[in-house]
């Protein structure tokens, strides 16, 4: 009879310890958060909402073998925006396609209702909508309800954030060794290229044009394009004179054909992906995890001859290289950097391989093996 009380009792004891253990292992911290802001709140979190699913990249940095870990609810932004991605971590973990979905909060307005009702230990922002969710009540809303939120960049100024944005993730989510893992390959790769390019003359520095989203909703769309941030810091870095920093002075607009025209840009650029599920007439690149690169070079082709760009210089003559688009809201962004420094500058860098860095980076510091296609230049 002493046995069956005995065992209740052990597995309360037991109880109690796990949760006791746990309560232990989650600490009180402060962080400052990319937009400079001061948060409290008990790390290693657990209950995490995620703002912007892409994020799912730095996360897998974090957490090589479950980047799901923690994360109770995101925005569609990964289904919609990256199909190629969310198709190829589904394979891996198909628990993907149960974390619940709610629309992304630049297209509309954040639940603070629906977010509660989940009970999140953290809320993690892009800074791109510090101002929105400032002007709405939101945040105010979030803070006044006990609710830790914290903002990253990986794409207003991704070259200056990226660092910190990683560091921070990795403090909330206590992954801080692998953090500095990737920390450490990333400041090596971007200071190689910072130093060869300071010994350039501001003449040796060629015009660049980027075309964002070329060919996404149809041939006859142009000329969107960065400006000082973004892939407008990716050129910069690398070498370029983007030309898209002298007419906007943050993420960028679109400019008239004409303009494009005068402006007869040494290298042309173009940032694309598989679109042609959300986007109707999508005429774009389908670089990414299942691109295939003949008929990438195809539809490359047919780009360069849209009306506005066969007859700039630049394309009748070859130079030109497209890039996988979500490079611009990633930490492996450092990729992209890597090659265009390369195009550009090909005796500056004999020795940098930016595909052998990106198959390494997917080795390290992802869930996911290197496939598909993430360049491609004009053959």
């Amino acid at each position: 009879m002493l046995c069956p009380v005995l065992s209740v009792l052990n597995r309360l004891v037991l109880l109690v310890a796990l949760t006791f253990s746990f309560s232990c292992f989650a600490s009180s911290i402060t962080v400052t958060d990319i937009a400079d802001r001061q948060v409290t709140l008990n790390a290693p979190v657990s209950r995490v909402i995620l703002a912007d699913s892409r994020a799912l990249v730095a996360l897998n940095i974090l957490n090589p073998q479950n980047p799901l870990h923690g994360i109770i609810a995101w925005d569609n932004a990964l289904q919609v925006k990256v199909p190629d991605m969310a198709q190829a971590y589904s394979k891996k973990f198909p628990a993907i396609d149960k974390v619940p979905v709610f629309a992304n909060p630049y297209a509309s307005d954040f639940s603070v209702e629906r977010a509660l009702k989940m009970k999140p230990d953290l809320v993690i922002f892009d800074t791109g909508l510090l101002g929105k969710l400032r002007d709405s009540g939101t945040l105010n809303q979030l803070e006044k309800s006990g609710v830790p939120v914290i903002f990253i960049d990986f794409r207003q100024q991704p070259l200056t954030n990226t660092v910190a944005s990683i560091r921070l993730l990795g403090k909330v989510f206590g992954e801080e060794k692998n953090g500095e893992k990737y920390i450490s390959f990333y400041q090596q790769r971007l200071s190689l290229i910072q130093q060869r390019i300071a010994t350039l003359a501001p003449q040796q520095r060629p015009t660049v044009f980027i075309e964002r989203h070329a060919g996404m909703t149809g041939t006859e769309s142009c000329c969107h394009t960065f400006g000082k941030g973004n892939f407008g810091e990716f050129i910069q870095a690398a070498g370029g004179n983007n030309l898209g920093s002298q007419w906007f002075e943050t993420m960028g607009g679109e400019i008239n054909e004409e303009q494009l025209i005068t402006s007869q840009p040494r290298f042309y650029l173009m940032t694309a992906a598989d679109w042609s599920s959300a986007h109707k007439g999508s005429v774009s690149i389908p670089l990414g995890y299942g691109a295939d690169e003949e008929i990438s070079q195809k539809m490359l082709k047919g780009l360069m001859e849209r009306r506005s760009q066969r007859v700039l210089t630049a394309v009748k003559e070859g130079r030109v290289m497209a890039f996988y688009h979500q490079f611009y809201d990633s930490p492996f962004n450092i990729a992209a950097v890597e090659a265009i420094a390369k195009f550009l500058h090909p005796t500056l860098f004999p020795d940098l391989d930016p595909l052998a860095d990106l198959k390494m980076m997917h080795r390290e510091f992802s869930s996911l093996e290197y496939q598909g296609l993430f360049w491609i230049n004009a053959k």
